[in-house]
């Protein structure tokens, strides 16, 4: 592995996140033959106390819009016409840890589709099932998905991403650190286009 390290602290239901999906993207695709890149599950709102009401649905919205507007990226907002459901992130970022421990090769674009899933296409954010269809397009089982998303061994994993990025003082996201010989530093926190992060990104590299 190269000593030098990318770490991604995303959350699927982070709607900042969404917006730097192709960010990331792009970024693995041009970086990850000199640095190792990681993803991180941060834990967004993971404690299901978020409750949708008038009042956040509102906030949601108008959040929402000004993402796709700034991003690009493709919002639903259909799921916004429902209230009394449970803004509880921990469901979604589990799903991605499942699909890292079964399939790893695939992490990276199962937590992509898993945000696709829920702001694109308004998959219900707290039915496994709706994770387990997502897996099957990846070749995973939807019974192996379900009891893997079930287990205790899974609900731990996921607890130690968050752990991580409480550890390293991540409690936002997306953020974006790099790490070497001389420890951690901050390559963004809080979504920023590529262009803004390469020069950063080339500099540390070349050190």
């Amino acid at each position: 592995m190269s000593q030098k390290e990318i770490i991604y602290f995303g959350d699927p239901m982070c709607s900042w996140c969404y917006g730097f999906t192709n960010v990331i993207q792009e970024l693995r695709a041009s970086y990850s033959d000199r640095a190792s890149v990681r993803l991180v599950m941060g834990g967004l709102r993971p404690d299901g106390t978020h409750v949708v009401d008038d009042r956040y649905r509102n906030f949601l919205r108008g959040h929402w819009q000004e993402i796709s507007e700034r991003t690009g990226q493709p919002f639903d907002l259909t799921i916004l016409e429902n209230t009394g459901w449970i803004y509880d992130t921990e469901k979604a970022c589990r799903a991605v840890v499942v699909a890292r421990r079964l399939k790893p090769e695939v992490e990276w674009e199962y937590f992509a589709a898993a945000q696709r899933g829920f702001y694109h296409h308004n998959h219900n954010p707290n039915d496994p099932e709706s994770f387990a269809r997502i897996g099957e397009t990846f070749g995973i089982e939807r019974e192996v998905f379900l009891k893997a998303y079930a287990d205790a061994e899974s609900i731990e994993a996921t607890q130690e991403d968050f752990r991580q990025a409480r550890s390293v003082g991540v409690d936002s996201f997306p953020t974006v650190l790099v790490r070497d010989e001389r420890g951690l530093a901050a390559l963004t926190i809080g979504y920023r286009p590529l262009q803004a992060l390469v020069g950063p990104l080339e500099h540390w590299l070349g050190q």
